[in-house]
């Protein structure tokens, strides 16, 4: 990120804007009022905004896109947006996804990445009268949702009402990939690294060596790391210990198996290991995090 960049996370939204909804992954709000612009904004978050009236143009990674009425627009996580501007009469709907509840939450698969590769060349996706119409019933519902905020399951209900959110929206997007051409060819370094995703989608976290992708990918570890970092702002292992501690949490959380289980299983060497490993990712220990795990779903909405 250069000097002059301002990085957009959900707590930077948080702190300058006026949101409707926030739990620490989620953000929902109606405007982009109070958000700096002046500045170049990279993206750490999954952003969808629909537009309900008027226009907002800007330009995603140096290309031009205009938002209407009846409109959906898609920033990715490591997107640069400059160039901001709205209409006077604008009306906006505007869901905020962390990265890392985007890549918890999704199913990590093929399918998935070809539906991530469209939307970072088509940003801009039309919905049609009966789209339109399902995703104003989804605001008005959560609307309703957001105006009854007590209750013992309400952040729970209120993922999964986003959740669902997102599926819809992952779902009008792979109708658009079958017939999709991709104005000629697709840059090889999209395409490596959506091979990379799959290999790591279809291994579960158990291979952690960058050299043991990049040999299945016939580049070099240094060329596969490099190019993970340009496409997606990470670096290769970042990515691996992602999908590592993802398979980790998801047996923590929702198996009996003990820990020593989960460490065999996961292929780590031995139970220090391991441990040293989730406590690096999670800042706790295998155990800490088994017995918190509880209090993280109940944490109080703020």
């Amino acid at each position: 990120m250069t000097d002059n960049e301002l990085k957009v996370d959900i707590e930077s939204i948080i702190n300058e804007a006026q949101t409707d909804y926030y739990d620490g992954d989620i953000v929902v709000m109606e405007s982009l009022k109070n958000i700096p612009t002046d500045n170049p904004c990279k993206l750490e978050l999954l952003i969808v905004i629909y537009c309900a009236r008027g226009r907002v143009e800007c330009c995603i990674n140096d290309s031009y896109h205009r938002l209407e009425k009846g409109n959906i627009m898609i920033c990715l996580p490591n997107s640069l947006v400059t160039d901001i501007n709205t209409s006077d009469d604008i009306d906006l709907k505007i869901l905020g996804l962390s990265s890392k509840a985007l890549f918890r939450s999704l199913d990590l698969s093929k399918n998935f990445w070809n539906i991530v590769l469209y939307a970072s060349h088509h940003p801009v996706i039309s919905l049609n009268s009966e789209k339109q119409i399902l995703m104003n019933r989804f605001y008005s519902l959560l609307q309703f949702k957001l105006e009854s905020m007590d209750g013992l399951f309400h952040r729970e209900i209120m993922r999964s009402l986003f959740q669902f959110a997102f599926y819809e929206l992952a779902e009008l997007i792979a109708s658009c990939t079958d017939n999709t051409v991709y104005n000629g060819v697709i840059r090889q370094g999209d395409l490596l690294f959506r091979r990379f995703m799959e290999l790591l989608a279809e291994n579960g976290g158990m291979e952690r060596s960058v050299s043991a992708y990049a040999e299945k990918l016939c580049i070099t570890p240094k060329y596969l790391s490099s190019l993970s970092k340009k496409v997606s702002g990470r670096t290769a292992l970042s990515w691996i210990h992602q999908f590592t501690i993802d398979a980790i949490i998801k047996r923590l959380r929702y198996s009996n198996m003990t820990i020593k289980e989960i460490s065999d299983t996961m292929n780590f060497p031995n139970i220090s290991f391991f441990g040293k490993f989730v406590k690096s990712q999670t800042g706790m220990s295998p155990s800490e995090y088994r017995r918190n795990m509880y209090s993280f779903d109940r944490r109080p909405i703020r």
